[in-house]
């Protein structure tokens, strides 16, 4: 569970229910740390597990390959991979040229040798069809109540994003594009799915500037994602159990990896609802989210990386994408 208090207080939720509630981020993530250990031992678990492994861990030189020819790939794979998975490619779709080795032996009694490449193509989950992968995330379903979602947009664009809604990659629900200054979100998933992924996008627009480490910046924004969302009176955890999971270390604990990002996390929770009580129609608590006014205006956000920067310190630059 997660120890001492740098992530625990009480703080007022806001509650568009229509009620008050109280929460402490330290019980909050404990729970959510139960639903990652229960999902661990689970058939749904093991059955993800076993699909990733059927995909390569390419090396350097073709994920350079496959950034060229399909920028938006997620999940790679050949042609007979995906039948083993039950997936077919769509016919007329372009494979993905990738070098690989050309394994030799000279003789029954020696070890394979590399003697050469040649190239082969894979294919992008989006360029095929066919049974779903198995996934330890769920996505939340049901409208966001009330006026949330536009909310949040004032939200958004009162730390210098526009919130924009196009059609993205298969699999990719939202992303925060620096330079463009742009969250853009998956139109077409439930209301409340798309609250949560702009709560995650906005997380990384005011943490990762510079964080060059994808697993800590997922980590970090879900934890706020899950957060912000408990404090207007929903569960996210049926979706962020599973995320965070997927980004965890195999032997990593969720308390360990929260508590070396604990600063952060409450900070950006802290920024994002101080900024959603400013701007809600609903009547909240004037006690609520105590620790905003006074962490919202720190330009240096502090904790295990020292010096690390979002933008409430200054603008920054490429983009991530959430699944």
């Amino acid at each position: 569970m997660i120890s001492g208090d740098r992530c625990g207080g009480m703080d007022h939720g806001i509650d568009h229910h229509g009620t008050q509630q109280t929460f402490s981020r330290r019980d909050l993530l404990d729970q959510l740390e139960i639903h990652i250990r229960n999902l661990k031992q689970s058939d749904a678990w093991v059955a993800y597990l076993r699909a990733q492994s059927r995909f390569h861990h390419y090396s350097p030189r073709n994920v350079m390959l496959i950034a060229m020819q399909r920028p938006d790939a997620t999940n790679v794979a050949g042609f007979t991979t995906w039948k083993e998975l039950g997936r077919s490619v769509i016919r007329g779709e372009r494979g993905i040229n990738i070098l690989a080795p050309v394994l030799t032996r000279t003789s029954p009694d020696d070890n394979e040798a590399l003697t050469g490449f040649r190239w082969v193509s894979v294919f992008d989950i989006a360029q095929t069809h066919g049974r779903p992968l198995p996934s330890p995330v769920v996505l939340l379903h049901g409208e966001s109540p009330g006026a949330i979602e536009a909310e949040l947009e004032h939200v958004v664009a009162s730390f210098g994003f526009s919130l924009h809604y196009e059609r993205l990659p298969f699999g990719v629900n939202g992303e925060c594009r620096w330079q463009s200054r742009l969250i853009v979100i998956e139109p077409q998933n439930p209301g409340l799915q798309r609250v949560k992924t702009i709560v995650h996008e906005l997380a990384h627009a005011l943490l990762h500037e510079h964080q060059v480490l994808r697993d800590v910046a997922e980590i970090e924004a879900e934890a706020v994602a899950f957060l912000v969302l408990a404090a207007l009176g929903f569960d996210s955890s049926p979706y962020s159990a599973g995320y965070l999971a997927t980004w965890l270390g195999d032997d990593q604990e969720i308390s360990e990896a929260i508590s070396r990002s604990c600063l952060e996390i409450q900070h950006a929770s802290d920024a994002i609802l101080g900024a959603l009580r400013r701007f809600s129609s609903h009547p909240l608590d004037e006690e609520s989210c105590t620790q905003t006014s006074e962490l919202a205006h720190s330009s240096t956000l502090t904790g295990s990386n020292m010096g690390r920067k979002g933008i409430l310190a200054s603008p920054i630059s490429g983009r991530t994408q959430s699944t």
